[in-house]
């Protein structure tokens, strides 16, 4: 797991995984809130899917850039290289798009999880 933040790039992993362990976070806090207390806090339960649609987006974003300067090197570039590494290339900048769809997944489930428990508990 190590490797892939590394590849992905510490400066895009890294708040990706602030953000993903807030929202673990965030989603236990309005759990825990609504067992023990029978408090429903609306806006955490919103904040929950909201933290994984930016996380997302944040994790497209990387990957943009990533492709964006590989795209740009590459057509400065005289020779050829072979397939196998572009792709490999290509492959390291998908990383933050899947750890940031991973993290959204996660979110939604945590949302939807919230407000099926809001909902029994009322």
């Amino acid at each position: 797991m190590l490797k892939l933040h590394v590849e992905g790039g510490m400066e895009w992993m890294a708040p990706l995984t602030i953000i993903f362990l807030v929202n673990i976070v965030l989603a236990i806090s309005c759990l825990v809130k609504v067992y023990a207390k029978g408090i429903v806090q609306e806006r955490g339960i919103l904040l929950v899917k909201e933290l994984g649609i930016f996380a997302l987006a944040f994790g497209v974003l990387g990957t943009v850039k990533a492709l964006f300067m590989a795209f740009g090197s590459l057509s400065e570039m005289t020779e050829t290289l072979p397939l196998n590494a572009i792709m490999g290339g290509l492959q390291v900048a998908m990383i933050t798009a899947l750890y940031g769809l991973i993290i959204f997944l996660v979110s939604l489930a945590f949302f939807l999880g919230l407000r099926y428990v809001v909902k029994t508990q009322i």
